[in-house]
């Protein structure tokens, strides 16, 4: 039976009930399939590399937001046997050459008659798109965030920047006051550079967490186009 769906609201809603907000998920080993170097046009075995960015993540964030997705995508698995049962299985072989798909392939046929290669291609539409609706999801949330903490920080800047702007023309009577607000306009950045640098790790996290397992579904697909 599929289990309930993503529900990643800690990911961007600090809320007080979220054990994710309150503790560091460790990481576990992953668990990869090793491919030859990139000089081989067609990788035979291992799954892909993390993706490239030149954005740098906290390696916690990424773990965190890559358990959500691998938990997200195990929760959709349907009733009876899929695309996501034979997913697993490739991946618990460790392999991704012909014979562990074709042995994949003859054990499934042994459970459900009714799985070809069609039918597994056409279930990986499903959680492929499954994948995508989460990420936009949660994508735009970020993005919201993260442009409501930058309209703030324009907001105080401009209007600290109005009141330093009188208080000058005071001179000596609010000489106090202004220097208080240039250490107030001063402040703002450190202040809210790290809620920033937050969000925008949780944004790239999402981002390559999404490419992660998508990586590891299209390695599986080519799998089946290419050896059933």
């Amino acid at each position: 039976m599929a289990k309930e769906k993503f529900n990643w609201k800690a990911l961007f809603v600090n809320d007080e009930n979220s054990s994710i907000e309150k503790e560091i998920i460790p990481e576990e080993e992953e668990k990869t399939i090793s491919f030859p170097s990139d000089s081989n046009p067609k990788p035979k075995n291992k799954y892909p590399p993390k993706p490239r960015t030149q954005t740098a993540v906290d390696n916690s964030i990424l773990g965190k937001v890559v358990e959500m997705y691998e938990s997200g995508f195990d929760s959709l698995n349907k009733p009876g046997y899929d695309f996501y049962e034979f997913f697993k299985a490739i991946k618990s072989v460790g392999k991704n050459d012909s014979s562990v798909y074709q042995m994949a392939f003859s054990m499934a046929k042994g459970i459900d008659a009714n799985v070809s290669k069609e039918s597994l291609l056409e279930q990986s539409n499903f959680y492929i798109q499954e994948i995508d609706k989460v990420h936009q999801q949660y994508h735009g949330k970020g993005q919201s965030k993260k442009t409501t903490i930058q309209n703030g920080l324009k907001s105080k800047k401009e209007s600290l920047t109005s009141e330093i702007s009188e208080l000058d023309n005071k001179i000596s009577e609010l000489q106090i006051q202004l220097s208080n607000k240039k250490n107030q306009l001063q402040s703002i950045d450190s202040d809210l550079i790290k809620d920033i640098s937050d969000v925008e790790q949780k944004i790239v996290a999402n981002n390559l967490a999404r490419t992660k397992i998508l990586d590891t579904i299209n390695v599986v697909i080519e799998g089946i186009k290419n050896n059933l």
